[in-house]
């Protein structure tokens, strides 16, 4: 590469970082800001920085994370620029670095997800260790505090009072099960939002870059998982104490999975079918939000081991 390619590969990569950590603290003040309505904007604080990563590669991406970092802390703390680096930036470095191998989309999420995961229990503990208390107390402190948020959100609305006193009902329910399914939530939450970053970066790509996802349609779950999935779930049934709240856990990891599974199935008849792009798009939203759809596709999921929905059916006359 001649020096002046070389120069202006620089100046794009300089620009794209300015750019994407711009765009990434607009999000998260947007995110703070705006209420229930900043929510939907969560999923796409991580892209800029992984866009970057895909674009221009590993050094690229690192500037704009740490960049943003600075952002956040200067916005919010340190708790800010925590929070980012655990819920956005980790993934935004791991994820494309492993596409960016060539790794399968698959694995890539899974190694993903536990990593941050790891990372996260890691810095809870050492935090824990340092203010003398357990990851269990954070845990609760987390709890307690989310419940707040929650309802400060309806603090100034219209609501009227029974009504504040049913949502605050129903937060703090949500808490008790947080607590009861931290590890498990944290799992599905981080896997969630790596799913989420890696159909974004796929639609994003344009042919700037590659995204290793085909054959989504075909996609299916190791098959000795879904014995983990019947054993978590008869021992959440029938045991007690901390092996129900380790097998409650375990599902609440698997069933996702199998979701994405049912939905690789119907996926794949769709596209046998050759639906048009718009009904297909109607009916993954309806898939993905409207009860008992979500169960039944995930119900798809597990029996697809024994069933094949995905095999073609010969006709017989």
């Amino acid at each position: 590469m001649s020096p002046a390619a070389e120069q202006q590969k620089y100046v794009h990569y300089l620009l794209f970082s300015i750019g994407a950590t711009a765009l990434t603290l607009v999000l998260l003040v947007a995110t703070g800001s705006l209420g229930v309505a900043g929510f939907l904007l969560v999923a796409l604080i991580a892209v800029p920085a992984a866009y970057v990563h895909m674009r221009f590669g590993t050094a690229a991406a690192t500037t704009t994370v740490v960049l943003v970092a600075f952002g956040s802390h200067l916005l919010d703390g340190m708790t800010g620029s925590i929070g980012y680096l655990l819920q956005f930036g980790l993934v935004a470095l791991i994820l494309p670095y492993l596409l960016r191998r060539g790794w399968p989309w698959a694995r890539s999420v899974a190694v993903s997800v536990a990593f941050i995961v790891l990372v996260s229990y890691l810095f809870l503990a050492g935090y824990a260790g340092m203010i003398d208390s357990t990851v269990s107390g954070q845990i609760d402190s987390f709890a307690d505090t989310q419940v707040e948020q929650a309802m400060a959100l309806y603090a100034n609305s219209d609501l009227k009072p029974e009504q504040v006193d049913e949502l605050r009902s129903a937060a703090e329910q949500m808490a008790d099960y947080l607590r009861y399914a931290y590890f498990g939530a944290a799992v599905t939450i981080t896997g969630l939002l790596a799913m989420l970053l890696l159909w974004l970066l796929s639609v994003a790509a344009r042919g700037d870059y590659r995204i290793p996802v085909a054959g989504f349609q075909d996609w299916k779950a190791p098959e000795m998982l879904v014995w983990a999935l019947i054993a978590a779930g008869f021992i959440s049934y029938f045991a007690a104490g901390d092996l129900r709240q380790a097998a409650v856990n375990l599902l609440i990891i698997l069933l996702p999975v199998y979701f994405i599974q049912g939905f690789a199935i119907v996926v794949n008849f769709l596209n046998r079918r050759q639906i048009p792009p718009i009904m297909r798009g109607c009916a993954y939203v309806l898939i993905a939000f409207f009860n008992p759809l979500p169960i039944i596709v995930t119900g798809i999921g597990v029996f697809d081991l024994w069933v094949d929905f995905r095999k073609p059916r010969v006709k017989t006359t």
